[in-house]
């Protein structure tokens, strides 16, 4: 079973029906967010996120359940948009209409961290912001950066890199910004 697998088989219980409580997100894609769905995710998923971020026991632990916690998001929002149609960068998906291009990635990741923020989740990490680099004049690329509160430094989640259902890029801010690619 691939890395994901596990998640969509601990979600499956979860994607039934919304409870009262549930909390409305704005998902974007269709590059330059375009296109925008509401979704939303219920007290029982918020409960998986925190428990999830819940066994860190420090900052890299956590940062690797938020690859997680990311993923799953997804994943749910996937239920009820075309994003699986994703593919990583830009150039291998214009056809497709859930695309999502840097701009796209980076406001769902946002969203999501600020939800997880909202809730008090991190214990680790705090939210910076959304961040933007041009290595070069015309490859303009933005994502989101966290702060390691224990070793002050910042690191990027970027899930635009790769295909719908891997797990975001997390890297150092420094090293983001110099152009970074895996």
């Amino acid at each position: 079973m691939h890395r994901g697998g596990w998640l969509i088989v601990a979600l499956a219980g979860l994607l039934g029906t919304t409870p009262a409580g549930a909390e409305a997100v704005t998902l974007c894609y269709h590059y330059g967010c375009d296109h925008s769905s509401r979704i939303e995710l219920s007290d029982d998923m918020l409960y998986w996120f925190s428990q999830r971020l819940r066994d860190s026991d420090d900052a890299a632990a956590e940062r690797a359940a938020l690859q997680d916690v990311a993923l799953a998001f997804y994943q749910y929002a996937a239920q009820s948009t075309p994003i699986a149609s994703d593919l990583g960068g830009n150039n291998e998906d214009a056809a497709n209409v859930g695309r999502m291009d840097c701009l796209d990635h980076s406001h769902n990741m946002y969203v999501l961290l600020q939800i997880l923020v909202a809730h008090g989740y991190l214990q680790h990490h705090q939210l910076v912001g959304l961040v933007h680099r041009a290595p070069l004049l015309f490859n303009y690329h933005s994502a989101v950066a966290i702060h390691d509160l224990s070793s002050n430094t910042d690191w990027v989640i970027d899930s635009w890199f790769r295909d719908f259902g891997a797990p975001p890029v997390v890297v150092p801010l420094a090293i983001w910004k110099e152009g970074f690619s895996p």
